[in-house]
């Protein structure tokens, strides 16, 4: 099974084991868009938690509400989450995303999408 989806703030792919959520470069991504992105990778999962990749490499500014917001609500579903990142601008946001955000979620950030897909396997349905 393979679906896709797209927004005006991100592309995802559904797979039967994984949900890659890339990000598009947008100016800001602010409340309205962080739910925007979670009710869309919700209505994909119908239900299933399983381990996503998050790819921000193109995002810029993320405000406090849509941070809380997508640390919080924007949690559920999530077996395991992995920062796709691209150092300094993306590689700051996860950190203090994890930084004030902690969570029980494994969390982790990569620069090679081999390591991210590496470190997400381990929290397949499979393993």
């Amino acid at each position: 099974m393979k679906r896709t989806h797209e927004n005006n703030y991100a592309i995802y792919l559904l797979t039967d084991e994984l949900m890659h959520v890339i990000y598009k470069k947008v100016p800001l991504i602010d409340l309205k868009a962080a739910e925007l992105i979670v009710q869309d990778r919700m209505h994909l999962q119908e239900g299933r938690e399983m381990p996503v990749l998050c790819d921000i490499r193109d995002v810029r500014t993320i405000n406090k509400a849509a941070r809380d917001y997508l640390a919080l609500e924007g949690s559920l579903w999530i077996k395991a989450l992995a920062f796709l990142i691209d150092p300094p601008v993306t590689d700051d946001l996860s950190i203090f995303y994890m930084n004030t955000h902690p969570t029980k979620i494994p969390t982790a950030s990569f620069v090679s999408k081999s390591e991210a897909l590496a470190f997400l396997a381990k929290h397949t349905s499979k393993n």
